[in-house]
Order: structure tokens, then C-alpha cells, then sequence
């Protein structure tokens, strides 16, 4: 349907073609507008800005319509500007984006202008600047009007800083405080600021290099000889390419070679002229895979995702989209890179966690790479040694092939089974003196440093403590902003909220009780690295999470090299350790604290902790020499440690499946949360519950509502939680129930937003 948003003293001539537009706002309506400019009719997902009511966005052409079909009697008002020379996004990615809004109930718009690198969008933007009587009652001393007098010293402090800087994002200002974003309406209110609208066009960087232009010429690599798996392997995949839409699920053993499948098979795509897009989970990954695919195809790589600087990210963009480049390499946005003739789709690790957006347009990478492949009738490599399990039961119904790699692709490895995992049972063996490794574990990492080998000791929480209490009084420090506790990292002498970034000093005395008697409790990745120092003390010994000092560019790269060289005896680490790496120094794997992680309040926690250990497993006895994993619990019984005890990724499936379809969760049910929030919880709380009737008013009996119920997490970022569940095995009853939900009245300052396929309960 078009609608049709403009002044009514405008008129169409009759046949005038007219543009439907999608503006980048949280509006699921398509508009209408008419473009008087001249030339050619704009070409579908060409960039444009409008006036929209009384502020100017921009938003993307998505149809054509003649006048006759938008007659409303009111008119339709015309395009202001039409950004860059040609369409933003190509007609392949302009449908990927159509069916992602229709499945995430996303608006069009927003959806379009995430499919953009950064450099390649116009902006909107509300900023706040002062008017004429804010900078005179800045600059006045003692001011005389009644209005500028009813100003305290924190308003004249934010008119300072505003006339510094000229104009403060409107955006920034919400987002972080809500005392400053009450301060702007009364001061806007009384005169002295306003809010103006600027548009910033698509940068058009001239010569941004990207980063193949800076990494030089890659080293060729010998092509390995694949053993008899990847070739089955291989095989299936050629004889599948070029002869329309399948997905593969590519189910290796760590260590199995599934990147020199994936490499074999883009190769036969290139030598036929059609291109291919790899993702990988996250952007610490994407050095690694890029520098291999270079060493295969040399510059005929581009490498996107968000951490690159914006000129060059735009750059490796506008090459693909030319087709000077036929490789795309990326994190999770890169789905939506402009790769011409596109033939194969990787999705690396495909059940990691972060190919799921958490926050604005909420998709996840895997599904929509899928169906990506679909819609351009490529074929689609979902590769993992653990898949998700809906990813399982999509092979199970045959939706999808199965592909495996039973056994690693390193000859040596390859004649012995996995490392054999050795359960600790902490209600048995004591934790040493550390209170971090038992007896043990700790001979075990004597032995490899004896053996001049490697060690990996994984615990999946950063800092030096996960939270801080009085002694005296038992207050735990909080972050003020969210309901959770403030994090000790001690290195940067600062608690950190890992939620909302907020920072404190660390405190020597109880806010509460005013006793000098804090002390952190708990243990992170921080508090491992420094007691390993003291217990090991020739030992070298780093650390490798986000907060470590490799996030630089070229960093990381040089920190693994030097693991990769033996420089490093023990590495301690997050999930950052567990997958892609391929060190084959490494004989011993250490699992500290998997307990916290099986019994978080998620239904998928139990697959989650399992797919982690596996992949912290693999990474020992991948050389020459076998490897050893040792797990520290309290829950040897647990089904994520009995099936990894054996490596038994069937099993616990099995066992993960039985439990799923008793409870009616994914895989064999559709999930929705409508997540509420905002400043005042009693408002948030009475628009849950109106969302919940609302939900429970339209759902017959094949969609269940649950809720309304305070979110785990219960205050983010100042704001409130609550959510509403909806599931059902009819999808189209689901997503009816949904829109239906999404249309409740909501009190000002509250919001709700949609989650499809949800992957988080927080």
C-alpha cells in the first residue's frame, strides 16, 4: 500500500510518475513523494532526503507508483535532494532488505540504511543549538529577564558547553543522561535552545585506501591436500554450484579443514566469474580468515566490518559494488555487502552468538545470509564443529545437507582421536591457595611448561572481580544506571558497568557504611592472568580478551603470531581463545569456571556452555604432539560436561532436543519478545501489561503470551525493563498476534520494541 504524507496545496499532473519512499524513521509506512529534478526516474534504492512534517530526513526509494494510484486529496509534497550518482543499494540487497523487514517487522527504512557501511549513508540529525536569548544569557553575568533568572548553575553549565561546541547531537544527549534530556526541554521551553535538523550527505573519501590496499602483498600459501572427508566434501559443494538455491551444513571437528573447503569452493566460483561472501562471527576473527583468503586470491578480497575506519570500510564497499572485487569478508553487516553474481554464501561458526544484532534492527546474520542465498540462488556453507540446534533441525527435516569432517585435517592429528577430557570435581578436590586452580590442574600446567608446550586457560568473564561488597555491611557496588553489579578491573583502576560502559574510581571506603572494608570477590580473566604470574612465575603469560591492549589495528595480528611462535607459555581468556585459532603449540586446555555459565536463567545455556567448551577443547593436541583438556566443576552430572567428557555432539543434541520440544521451545516453536522500556518503571510496568491483554485479546490457542515480567536485567542504561513472550508452531498466527501487539498505546517516554527469533532473555 502507498501512503501519502505532504501539504495540500501540492498537485499532482495526472501520469506523473511518483516515488514511494521508506524514510529512516521507526515507521513501518511507505510514503509518497514526487521528484520535479529532472532527468531520468530515480532508479529503486536511490538515496533521498524529504521533508517530513516540519523536519527534513532521508530515506530510500523502494517503488514507482503513477499518480492516479496516491490520489488522496491532499497532495504529495517533492524530494529535496537526491543523494550520490546512482542507487545506495543494489536491486539484490534492495529485496534481501524487503523480506528482513517483513520477517523482523523492522521498518523499511531503517533496515535499508543498515544495509550501508557508514560512509555511504546520508544522515539526519537532530542537534540542539543556542537561539539569540541563550548566548546573551550565556554571556551575561547578572542576568535581568525573569526566564534567564529561573536558570540554576547546571542549566548555564550546559549553555557553556553548548556554545563551545556550537550544536550537541539531540541523540547523544537522550541516549546518555536523562537528567540533560529533561535539562534541553526546559531550556527549549524558555527560549534559549532549539532543535534543528541537519543532513550530512554519503562521505565520498577520494583514494580511501581499504585495508588489501594496506596489508601489501600476501604470502601465497601451498594448497594442502585435502583428505578423503573434504573431499566428499568438496564435492557435493561443486556439484551443487551454479545450479540454484541449497544450504549445506559443513559439520567439522575442530581442527577438521573446513576453511580450505570453503576456500576450494570460492576458488571454482571465481575461475566461472561469480562472486562469494564469507562471515565470520566477530571482528577478531576477520584478520585471521582475511589474511588466508588473501594468500589465495590476493587482492580480489574485501574485507567490512565495524572496525575499520569509515573511509575505508566505504571504499572495500564501492569495489565490491563495481565488481573490481569478488570476495566479501566481514562480520555480522556484511551480509548485506554488494557482492555481484553472488554463488556462495559462508557463514563461519554459524551458532556463535554475536551473528545475532542485539539492539536497533535486530537480525541475525546466519538466517539472513540464508536466505540471501535464496533469494540469488547461490548456494549457502553454514560451517561449525557444534551447529545451533535449529540449524540441526533444519538438517533433520531436510532443509538443509549435512556435510562432515569427522576427523582433523593436520595428517598427524588426524591418526589419533580428540584430546580426552579429564573432569575435576570441585566437591572432591580443593581449589589451591589461589582459589583458582586444583592440585591437578596446576601439575598439569608444571608439566607442559616442563615440556616446553602451551597452555590455554579459559574463563569466560573479564576483569579481576565480578563485583565488589562491603565486609562490614554486605552492600555489593552497583551501577547506578542498571541493575547489575560494577565490575573490578583493577590494571585501569576503574569499576566498570559491562552493560552501559559507565566508569567509577575504585572506592576505599562503603558508600553505606563508611568501613574501610572492600574487597572484590570472584574471579575474571584479569584476577587468572595475575595469580598464573605469581603461581608460574618463569612461565610467560598473557591475556587475550576485549579489554587487553591487542584491539588495535594490526595488534592482535602481532599478538597471535607471537602464540603462534611460542613466545607465550599460558594464555588466559575469554571466548576470544576459542574459536579460529589454530595453535599448534597447544596441548593443554584448561576450563576454570564453566558452572556460571550452564545455569544462567536462558533455555539456551546449556547449548551454549557446551558449544564453548567444545571449541575451547579444539583448541589442544592440533600439532604434533596429543593434548589433554581439563574442566574444573561442581556439576560433573551437568549434560554439557557428561557429553563433552566424550565429545559426543550427537548425544548431547539428542538429549538438548528432548528437553526442547517437552518445554515447546526453539527449534520446535517460533519465538517473540516485545521488550518495554523506560525512565519510569510504574509506566512500563501498566504498558507491559496493556501489551500482554492486548496480545491475549487476538491469540487463539496456537499462540502462547507469556508475561507480562520484569526482565532479568531489570534497569539498562537508566531505563526500566519488562517483556512479553509470544511463541507458537504457526508462524503466521505469531507475527499476526505481534503486529496486532505492536499497535498498543504506550505512555510517553515508554518504547517497545520487537524481537524476532530472539537470542537473549536478559
Amino acid at each position: 500500500m502507498v501512503f501519502t504524507h505532504g501539504s495540500p496545496s501540492a498537485k499532482v499532473p495526472d501520469g506523473e510518475v511518483l516515488l514511494e519512499v521508506a524514510v529512516v524513521l521507526p515507521l513501518a509506512d511507505i510514503f509518497t513523494y514526487r521528484n520535479s529534478h529532472g532527468g531520468a526516474p530515480l532508479a529503486l534504492g536511490s538515496q533521498v532526503v524529504v521533508p517530513f512534517g516540519r523536519r527534513n530526513v532521508t530515506g530510500f526509494v523502494v517503488g514507482h507508483a503513477q499518480a492516479s494510484v496516491a490520489s488522496t486529496g491532499k497532495g504529495v509534497r517533492e524530494i529535496l535532494e537526491v543523494v550520490g550518482a546512482g542507487p545506495a543499494l543494489d536491486r539484490a540487497v534492495l529485496e534481501l532488505c524487503q523480506w528482513a523487514s517483513s520477517y523482523y517487522l523492522a521498518p523499511l527504512g531503517e533496515v535499508l540504511n543498515a544495509a550501508l557501511p557508514s560512509g555511504e549513508r546520508a544522515s539526519a540529525a537532530r542537534r540542539v543549538r543556542l537561539t539569540g536569548p541563550g548566548q546573551a544569557a550565556v554571556a551575561e553575568v547578572n542576568p535581568s529577564g525573569l526566564a534567564a533568572m529561573a536558570l540554576d548553575a547546571g542549566d548555564r553549565a550546559f549553555m557553556a558547553r553548548l556554545k563551545k561546541a556550537r550544536t550537541l547531537s539531540l541523540t547523544g544527549i537522550v541516549r546518555t543522561s536523562v537528567a540533560e534530556s529533561s535539562r534541553v526541554n526546559f531550556l527549549v521551553e524558555r527560549g534559549f535552545v532549539e532543535i534543528a535538523d541537519t543532513i550530512r550527505g554519503a562521505k565520498r573519501r577520494r583514494g580511501a585506501p581499504d585495508e588489501n590496499t594496506n596489508a601489501g602483498v600476501a604470502q601465497p600459501e601451498p594448497h594442502p591436500t585435502l583428505n578423503a572427508c573434504q573431499r566428499d566434501a568438496f564435492t557435493a559443494l561443486l556439484a551443487a554450484l551454479g545450479q540454484g538455491y541449497a544450504t549445506f551444513v559443513l559439520q567439522g571437528i575442530t581442527g577438521s579443514g573446513k576453511t580450505e573447503v570453503y576456500l576450494r569452493i570460492i576458488a571454482e566460483a571465481r575461475k566461472r566469474g561469480l562472486g562469494a561472501l564469507v562471515l565470520v562471527p566477530e571482528i577478531a576473527l576477520t584478520p585471521q580468515l582475511a589474511a588466508r583468503f588473501r594468500a589465495r586470491f590476493g587482492d580480489d578480497v574485501a574485507v567490512l566490518h565495524s572496525g575499520l575506519p569509515a573511509g575505508e570500510r566505504a571504499a572495500a564497499w564501492r569495489r565490491l559494488r563495481r565488481g573490481e572485487v569478488g570476495i566479501a569478508v566481514g562480520a555480522r553487516s556484511a551480509v548485506f555487502a554488494p557482492v555481484c553474481d553472488l554463488a556462495v554464501v559462508v557463514v563461519d561458526e554459524e551458532h556463535d552468538g554475536s551473528f545475532k544484532q542485539e539492539d536497533g534492527f535486530r537480525y541475525n546474520a546466519r538466517d539472513v545470509a540464508v536466505m540471501r542465498a535464496s533469494l540469488g540462488r547461490a548456494i549457502a556453507i553454514l560451517g561449525s564443529a557444534t551447529p545451533c540446534l535449529e540449524t540441526y533441525r533444519n538438517v533433520v527435516l531436510g532443509r538443509f545437507t549435512r556435510l562432515l569432517l569427522p576427523v582433523r585435517a593436520n595428517p598427524v592429528a588426524a591418526k589419533r582421536p580428540l584430546p580426552p577430557v579429564e573432569i575435576i570435581d570441585l566437591r572432591r578436590h580443593q581449589l589451591g591457595p589461589d582459589g583458582l586452580l586444583s592440585p591437578p590442574l596446576a601439575l598439569a600446567v608444571d608439566q607442559a611448561l616442563a615440556a616446553g608446550e602451551q597452555t590455554i586457560l579459559f574463563l569466560n568473564r573479564r576483569g579481576f572481580s565480578t563485583f565488589v561488597h562491603c565486609m562490614a555491611c554486605g552492600h555489593v557496588l552497583r551501577c547506578n544506571d542498571c541493575a547489575v553489579s560494577l565490575t573490578l578491573h583493577q590494571a585501569r583502576g576503574r569499576l566498570l558497568c559491562h552493560y552501559c560502559g559507565r566508569a567509577e574510581p575504585v572506592h576505599d571506603t562503603c558508600p553505606v557504611c563508611k568501613a574501610r572494608s572492600l574487597e572484590g570477590m570472584g574471579s575474571g580473566t584479569e584476577r587468572v592472568e595475575t595469580l598464573v604470574r605469581q603461581r608460574f612465575p618463569k612461565a610467560r603469560v598473557a591475556r587475550l580478551d576485549r579489554d587487553s591492549a591487542v584491539s588495535g589495528r594490526g595488534q592482535l595480528e602481532a599478538f597471535l603470531d607471537r602464540v603462534h611462535r611460542r613466545e607465550i607459555d599460558i594464555l588466559v581468556g575469554t571466548q576470544m581463545v576459542t574459536k579460529g585459532h589454530d595453535f599448534g603449540g597447544v596441548t593443554l586446555v584448561g576450563i576454570l569456571q564453566p558452572d556460571q555459565g550452564i545455569h544462567l536463567p536462558d533455555f539456551r545455556a546449556s547449548e551454549r556452555a557446551f558449544q564453548i567448551m567444545e571449541q575451547v577443547a579444539g583448541r589442544a593436541g592440533r600439532g604434533e604432539s596429543p593434548g589433554r583438556i581439563l574442566v574444573q566443576t561442581y556439576n560433573p552430572e551437568h549434560a554439557a560436561i557428561r557429553f563433552l567428557q566424550q565429545h559426543d555432539y550427537e548425544g548431547f543434541v539428542q538429549d538438548e532436543l528432548a528437553h526442547r520440544e517437552e518445554a515447546q521451545y526453539p527449534p520446535y516453536a517460533r519465538m517473540v519478545v516485545l521488550r518495554l522500556d523506560g525512565t519510569d518503571a510504574a509506566a512500563v510496568r501498566e504498558a507491559a501489561s496493556a501489551a500482554a491483554a492486548r496480545a491475549r485479546s487476538v491469540a487463539d490457542s496456537a499462540v502462547r503470551v507469556l508475561g507480562p515480567s520484569e526482565a532479568p536485567i531489570a534497569r539498562l542504561r537508566g531505563r526500566a525493563r519488562f517483556q512479553v513472550w509470544l511463541s507458537s508452531n504457526d508462524r503466521g498466527k505469531l507475527l499476526t498476534v505481534t503486529r496486532t501487539t505492536q499497535r498498543v498505546s504506550l505512555p510517553r517516554g515508554v518504547r517497545l520494541e520487537v524481537d524476532v527469533d530472539p537470542q537473549s532473555v536478559l
